[in-house]
């Protein structure tokens, strides 16, 4: 049977935000398909395609700048226009937003012409990104130790959660999306350690990954105290129904715990980067390439990665040997000798 393509204001008892399923996202009536007349339209329905996953929030923001207010298409010229207004040039301020902008209108561009219910092209084609700084921070040793002995004193309940929450991006490196949208019963004991099943995260593939014995008694100390008002299928539940706590909530967290810690420029992403740098780079906990890519589940692109894998037993003794050097961070450090102080040289000494 032919599929006939109609626009949407000839379905009237069909609403623009009634969309169908199969994740085609698109009004449908009796097989066929509708096609969006406006940028709007394409927007909010492409919104709509990802809700759940962890950047809606920030695509729905992002939208809600420009594109939403928009009655049609733009031209290739007004997009290079808003582009240049937005981020300046490469590596300059404003230029992360103009691409995470550029992104989302070519993101939805592409899936209405693959879903077949755009025809107004790509103009984003042939536009190019502004070039962005590479992000090298990382926690330093006695940032960590502030935090680990913070922990140590945890006694409320938001401490207590916040301690299960961010410790799990502490030891296993983890991006805080999967931290906080952690099912309740994804942890489970494995001898002293603990077993996590995530799930399919954001590379598309599911992962298992090993706990540290350190983290366990935070995990358990959340475990005896965690109430809701009503039933959540995750470990950090959040206000709305059945959703995980909110990305926002965790970001003012940790922004509160910085503070508090005198702990500042450490985004809690940081920490995925600090676990990749000192598996890669400390001599006393070094790790093989491949054993780290397989500990933040990154793809192994190599020749070898076709044939080469790391299975859950031999991720063990890396998550330990890491966890363990994270707490020796906290031992007082023994000093030889008395430090040397520091003096600024005198005038008759410079000019000796």
């Amino acid at each position: 049977m032919m599929t006939d393509i109609i626009r949407p204001s000839r379905i009237p008892h069909l609403p623009l935000t009634r969309f169908g399923s199969l994740g085609t996202m698109c009004l449908q009536s009796k097989g066929r398909l509708a096609m969006f007349d406006t940028l709007p339209q394409l927007i909010r329905a492409y919104l709509d395609s990802l809700k759940g996953r962890a950047c809606y929030r920030t695509k729905v923001h992002t939208a809600s700048e420009w594109m939403l207010r928009l009655s049609m298409m733009p031209t290739r010229k007004e997009i290079l226009t808003r582009h240049l207004e937005k981020g300046k040039g490469h590596y300059q301020p404003g230029s992360c937003q103009a691409n995470m902008e550029l992104g989302l209108l070519r993101a939805a561009c592409r899936w209405g012409i693959y879903q077949e219910v755009w025809n107004g092209g790509d103009p984003t084609i042939g536009i190019k990104k502004w070039k962005r700084p590479k992000r090298v921070r990382t926690g330093k040793y006695d940032e960590l130790k502030k935090l680990l002995l913070h922990f140590d004193e945890a006694k409320t309940e938001l401490e207590i959660r916040d301690r299960a929450l961010f410790g799990l991006m502490l030891f296993t490196g983890c991006r805080p999306s999967e931290a906080r949208r952690c099912k309740l019963d994804a942890i489970a004991p494995y001898g002293e350690m603990g077993s996590w099943v995530k799930g399919v995260t954001k590379t598309g593939q599911p992962q298992e990954l090993p706990l540290p014995t350190q983290i366990m008694p935070w995990l358990a100390a959340w475990y005896a105290i965690r109430t809701t008002e009503r039933p959540n299928v995750y470990l950090f539940p959040g206000q709305e129904f059945e959703k995980p706590i909110s990305s926002e909530l965790v970001r003012y967290r940790w922004s509160a715990l910085r503070k508090r810690l005198d702990i500042t420029g450490l985004w809690n992403y940081d920490i995925r980067r600090t676990l990749v740098c000192i598996l890669s780079n400390n001599k006393t906990v070094q790790q093989e390439d491949s054993t780290v890519m397989a500990i933040i589940n990154h793809s192994d692109t190599t020749a070898m990665g076709h044939y080469r894998f790391k299975d859950f037993d031999s991720l063990t003794h890396p998550i330990q040997v890491y966890a363990d050097w994270l707490w020796s961070l906290k031992q007082p450090v023994v000093r030889s000798a008395a430090p040397s102080i520091f003096h600024a040289p005198l005038e008759q000494e410079v000019r000796a």
